[in-house]
């Protein structure tokens, strides 16, 4: 009997872990360049919590966030008016650079020029070229072509590094669309991206997908949570009656 209580509890952790993703991109479907959390369920449940563990104690649930992955599939670009709004079609990421040098990756294109005439990030972040020097737009009239060269007054001024690392498992969110390498590995130039100028790209959440996905999940989740309750019950009623005789 405990241990249909603990098979109970495995069938239950990990749907609980994807309802808590999906809840996070349901959040965030409208998020500008957001792109959505997947949790690999096998791996999950492989690692949860099965059985007791010796002399009754039960193991340690361990390597909970492993098995999750970011879903980097294209969103839809919107258009938006804003001449400092910057798309990515294809591959490749935005290259910014904070106060201290430190670089990341974004998606998201909402930049603004500053006092200093730099091309910024809501945050302030610079936004690099692909001489990885910050891009600086002076005054006139600029315009950017699919290849991410900048124009100002009719005239090259500068290009957009887009770029990411060999690979994307490297890769992990940290907030505010934004995202950092896990090593060292150089970035790679991508060639084939286009740049897309006064246009966002939208979130590839598909709200009616992650909706369908949490109500089986939360049928699940019940199935489980109720046979955890019987055998707890019957539990209970068995260590009360013992006694007795």
């Amino acid at each position: 009997m405990i241990r249909g209580i603990y098979h109970s509890a495995a069938g239950m952790l990990p749907r609980y872990h994807k309802l808590t993703n999906i809840s996070n991109n349901l959040a965030n479907a409208s998020t500008t360049a957001f792109k959505a959390d997947r949790r690999f369920f096998s791996f999950t449940l492989n690692n949860e919590l099965t059985q007791p563990g010796i002399n009754g104690q039960a193991k340690k649930i361990e390597r909970l966030n492993e098995g999750l992955y970011i879903d980097f599939e294209q969103g839809a670009l919107t258009p938006t008016g804003r001449k400092t709004d910057f798309a990515i079609k294809g591959q490749g990421f935005f290259v910014v650079q904070n106060e201290e040098g430190k670089q990341f990756l974004t998606r998201d294109g909402r930049f603004r020029i500053n006092d200093a005439r730099e091309l910024v990030t809501p945050a302030g972040y610079n936004v690099l070229d692909d001489g990885y020097t910050p891009i600086q737009i002076p005054d006139g009239s600029f315009f950017t072509d699919d290849t991410g060269m900048i124009y100002v007054n009719q005239e090259e001024n500068s290009r957009f590094l887009i770029a990411e690392p060999p690979s994307r498992d490297a890769i992990r969110k940290i907030g505010d669309n934004l995202y950092e390498q896990t090593n060292d590995d150089d970035l790679t130039e991508v060639e084939d991206a286009s740049v897309h100028q006064e246009h966002l790209e939208a979130s590839n959440v598909n709200v009616v997908r992650e909706m369908v996905e949490m109500i089986s999940l939360n049928r699940t989740y019940d199935t489980s949570q109720r046979a955890l309750t019987a055998q707890d019950n019957t539990l209970g009623r068995l260590i009360d009656r013992v006694p007795r005789f």
